[in-house]
This record gives C-alpha cells, sequence and structure tokens, in this order.
C-alpha cells in the first residue's frame, strides 16, 4: 500500500463582498530541493487479512467521497462565476434607472441556463452531488423538498374530504382528511401513501405539509401536480394543475424580475445569497479536504508499516523535484509507478 502526500493547495474562490471574483487555481507548493527528505529502505510486513479488509473499504470511502468533493468544486466555481455575472448585469441596471434593456434580460437567461446545466450535469454514479441550496451530497443523491399551495393541516382542519394527488411521471396517491386524526396520525398516513413512490412527507411547526422527492424524480414532475378534491380544500371534478412551490427557493428556482428597481432588488439580493452559499460550500469543502486526507493517513498507518509510509513519502518527494511541471506532471508520474486510482491520489495528495 503505497501512502503519496504532497502540499496541493486547493482551488479557492472569493465570492463575497461587490468586487471582482477571485478564483485562485491548484499549484504544487515550491519545495528546495534540501527540504526533499532522503528515501529510506521499505520494510515489507504483511498485514493481516482482516485489518486489510476492513482498511480497503474505508480506502474505497475515501476515494469516492473524494471523487463526490472534487466535482462538486469544480461545478461551484462555474456557478459562482456565473452569479457574479447576473449581479453585475443587475448593478448596472439599478443604477441606470431604467428599466433592464433586452441584452441585460439575455445575459441573465443565459448565465441561468448555464447554472442548471452546470448542477445537471455535476454527478457521480449515485446522482447530483450538489443539491438546490448548493450543499455537497457525499451519501447518495440530492434530494429535493417543495410544498403544493393550499394543501396544510390547518386550512379547513374541521371538514374531512379526500383528495387525490397525481404527480406526473411519479404516480397517484389518496389523502383522506379526517377530523378525527390529529395532525401526527394524517402526517404518518400521507407520508405512508407516499413511499411507493419514492416520497416522503413531513409538517413543519406551522402545519404546513412539506414534501420530499429526490432531484431526478422532482424534474420529472415539472413543478406540476394534479389535485382532485370534493369541493372543500379543492373544487370537485376535473383535476386542478397547481404549481409546485420549492422549500426554500433554490438557485434554480431563481425568479428574476427586471421590469422595476424593486424587482432588480429582490433578484439581487436572491443572487447575492446564492453567492454566499457557493462560498460557504467552498469552504466546507476545504475543511473536508483536510479532514479526509487526515483519515486516510491514519487508515494507511494502520494498514502497512512505519518503514512504507518512508518509502512512499521519499518517491514522491523525488517525483515531485523532478516533475516541475506542476500537479498533472506529478500526478501522472506516481500513477505509473504506483497504479494508483486517480481520485485515490487527488484523496491522498490533500493536506
Amino acid at each position: 500500500m503505497v501512502n503519496a502526500t504532497a502540499d496541493v493547495g486547493p482551488q479557492s474562490v472569493r465570492l463575497t463582498g461587490q468586487g471582482q471574483t477571485t478564483i485562485t487555481p491548484s499549484a504544487v507548493t515550491d519545495r528546495s530541493a534540501a527540504e526533499v527528505p532522503a528515501t529510506r529502505p521499505a520494510r515489507m510486513v504483511s498485514a493481516p487479512q482482516g485489518h486489510f479488509s476492513v482498511s480497503k473499504a474505508v480506502l474505497a470511502k475515501g476515494q469516492h467521497q473524494a471523487t463526490t468533493v472534487q466535482v462538486a468544486q469544480q461545478a461551484l466555481l462555474q456557478v459562482g462565476r456565473e452569479l457574479q455575472s447576473m449581479k453585475r448585469v443587475l448593478a448596472q441596471s439599478l443604477s441606470s434607472q431604467q428599466p433592464a434593456p433586452p441584452s441585460s434580460n439575455d445575459k441573465l437567461a443565459h448565465s441561468q441556463q448555464v447554472i442548471r446545466h452546470t448542477l445537471d450535469s455535476a454527478r457521480t454514479q449515485e446522482g447530483r452531488v450538489l443539491d438546490a441550496q448548493l450543499k455537497v451530497q457525499l451519501n447518495g443523491q440530492a434530494g429535493r423538498a417543495f410544498t403544493i399551495p393550499g394543501l396544510n393541516l390547518t386550512r379547513l382542519r374541521h371538514q374531512a374530504e379526500q383528495l387525490r394527488l397525481d404527480f406526473p411521471q411519479a404516480g397517484a396517491v389518496t389523502l383522506q382528511f379526517d377530523p378525527r386524526l390529529d395532525d401526527k396520525q394524517l402526517v404518518r398516513q400521507l407520508d405512508r401513501n407516499l413511499i411507493p413512490l419514492g416520497m416522503r412527507a413531513a409538517a413543519t411547526d406551522g402545519g404546513e405539509l412539506v414534501f420530499k422527492s429526490t432531484d431526478s424524480a422532482y424534474l420529472q414532475m415539472q413543478q406540476q401536480v394534479l389535485v382532485t378534491g370534493q369541493g372543500h380544500r379543492y373544487p370537485a371534478g376535473q383535476p386542478n394543475q397547481i404549481r409546485l412551490q420549492p422549500e426554500p427557493e433554490g438557485v434554480e428556482d431563481l425568479s428574476i424580475s427586471t421590469a422595476h428597481r424593486d424587482g432588480i432588488r429582490q433578484t439581487l439580493s436572491k443572487v447575492n445569497l446564492h453567492l454566499r452559499q457557493v462560498q460557504q460550500s467552498l469552504d466546507d469543502i476545504k475543511a473536508y479536504q483536510a479532514q479526509l486526507a487526515q483519515q486516510m493517513e491514519q487508515q494507511l498507518e494502520r494498514l502497512g508499516t512505519q518503514g512504507d509510509v518512508a518509502a512512499a513519502e521519499g518517491r514522491l518527494s523525488h517525483l515531485s523535484a523532478q516533475f516541475s511541471g506542476g500537479f498533472s506532471a506529478t500526478y501522472q508520474a506516481i500513477t505509473a509507478q504506483a497504479n494508483v486510482h486517480r481520485h485515490t491520489v487527488v484523496a491522498l495528495l490533500r493536506s
């Protein structure tokens, strides 16, 4: 087992304030030849089979999570750039004392389209790696939460009514509003009925019903649901098409209003909120990468011996000094000699 360590600065972006976005690419830290430790002979000692199996599983999980955060980091940088572009357009429109021209609206629409495409493309085998609030999803694909206008635990609570909810591409569920049931019983009933559709339901302290689904299922619904009632909460007869309300609103749900100054201010405020979300997620990624590198190092120490670790460190230091072309050249040399998966190398190099 090879333990390779080097100082590689993670990409970072400053997105707060009114200034331009500052993006610093990764770079291998300069080190003089005098700082390169000497290579010591490796002392080969076999580890118990049970320890090897556990360590291998932990390392595999670390590799997967390293891949996830790397994909998320690149997507966040792109989203941050587009949000900064939108912020500049909105700020110019606000200072001009005039409604935004068509060219500005086109720029805003283009940035919004790029953001949606970027987030949808940032995936691993499990699904999207960023949710609507731009948080990294390390365990499973991103989910979406939403509400249905008019459907809560307080409206006409004393009135019995049967509702049918038809979710496009997902299926239908029936909800029986029974005045004899308390709120917890009613929510449990609805949640149980939604499980076959791959959805869940919960209630807020204010009595609002919040539905949860996977991101892919939410997109298939096209933000719509058909509700058939009995004339109390919803009209009887034909299904009523109702637009789902994301809870809370994510960057992909951003509604742009440039017809008047109040609308521009509101849109600019939302853009600034999403910029703060980008910065927070990038900070979280940086902290997690340091934590993951430490965990992998500890696991490798349990699996191998100090002699093995020292030999790997000596080889990596020699390669880092020999290949001064940056991270890519160093990485290629490591993988060629050690046959280590790319994302494992990335995880081990983080410090």
